[in-house]
């Protein structure tokens, strides 16, 4: 509203300024924009009105699907995203909304890996149940943020999630979704450097 004004104002004919202004409310319509889409899909989802056919899912190709997706602004940063799924892994899922929980993981993983990093989806049986796995070597969550990770509108970096256009309730989506196919989500520090994100799901 201050940019638009500004611009009102006279700053719209100042050739450097004016266009600081215009792409400052680009950006801020498109993260309003976002932040929208993302409520209605968490009502929406909460509310019962997701209607979810859980049916035998091959997870490589899902994965393939997330991967190929973010792999072109990844490569842009340098950042490898990498499809480790074994073929013959399958659970029980809905379509639609596994391929939106894979596309945030990792979307969400290449954004907070640094330049030159890799991103890695992988998955095992465990027991009964299936275990997806979004792995990156980014700087890591630190203990006191990944009880809350997945709550609405809880950020690590309140001002770098803003910059990158986050809106705080991807990860809630992430959850609702998981837990309405009767699986389970949570996340763990890499051996090495970085965090796994993981999706539980019945295996097929």
């Amino acid at each position: 509203h201050a940019n638009s004004e500004t611009l009102l104002d006279g700053a719209f004919d100042d050739q450097e300024q004016g266009p600081k202004f215009v792409e400052a409310i680009h950006r801020n319509a498109a993260r309003l924009g976002n932040l929208v889409a993302d409520l209605l899909d968490l009502s929406r989802i909460e509310a019962g009105q997701n209607s979810l056919e859980l049916e035998p899912i091959k997870l490589a190709g899902a994965g393939s699907r997330a991967t190929e997706a973010i792999g072109i602004s990844a490569a842009k940063k340098g950042t490898e995203v990498v499809n480790a799924v074994p073929v013959d892994l399958a659970a029980m899922a809905d379509m639609q909304a596994l391929d939106q929980v894979l596309l945030n993981l990792v979307e969400n993983a290449v954004k907070y890996t640094p330049a030159g990093g890799q991103v890695t989806v992988c998955a095992r049986v465990i027991g009964g149940r299936v275990r997806i796995e979004v792995e990156d070597d980014g700087p890591g969550v630190p203990a006191e943020h990944r009880a809350r990770l997945f709550e609405r509108f809880y950020r690590v970096d309140p001002g770098r999630s803003k910059q990158m256009g986050g809106t705080g309730l991807g990860l809630a989506i992430v959850k609702h979704l998981v837990n309405s196919m009767g699986g389970t989500v949570g996340m763990t520090p890499a051996q090495t450097q970085g965090s796994i994100f993981w999706v539980e799901l019945p295996k097929a």
